[in-house]
């Protein structure tokens, strides 16, 4: 498929980046390797409709700035809402936005897959919405019990 830059996506031409990363991944490795995964497919970042990952990352701080370079939603997913059928978790969280388009690439500490939207896609229906008041949270919480 070739990409059509500066168009409005039809839902026929989204996509959807499921990552997965260890603690030790910045959000410049991230950003990096989606990029580096949609230039692989051919795809302009403006057809990227959003980039889920596990629930679990929901307090990292790394992920609000790659959903905000991208300009798209963010999504959590938990293993409930994830197919046993496909291993690892950019698979199988891109896996839940259709059918993949591209197997998990990686980084030093990061992965990523990315899925064309099903038609139908709703993005109200994939997982649930980053909270950046989760981060707060979990950033609050460490500071508080660092001592004096």
């Amino acid at each position: 498929m070739t990409a059509r830059f500066g168009a409005i996506p039809t839902p026929a031409d989204r996509f959807v980046a499921g990552i997965g990363f260890a603690s030790a991944a910045s959000a410049a490795e991230i950003i990096a390797l989606i990029e580096s995964c949609l230039a692989e497919l051919a795809l302009h970042p403006n057809q990227l409709a959003a980039i889920g990952t596990h629930s679990r990352k929901q307090a990292s701080s790394v992920l609000l700035p790659v959903a905000l370079h991208f300009g798209v939603p963010l999504r959590l997913l938990d293993d409930d809402d994830l197919s046993g059928d496909v291993p690892g978790i950019a698979d199988a969280v891109a896996a839940m936005a259709g059918p993949l388009q591209l197997y998990k690439r990686k980084s030093a500490f990061a992965t990523c897959a990315i899925a064309r939207c099903n038609p139908g896609f709703d993005l109200a229906g994939f997982g649930q919405p980053f909270s950046a008041s989760a981060v707060m949270a979990a950033s609050t919480l460490l500071t508080s019990s660092a001592g004096p």
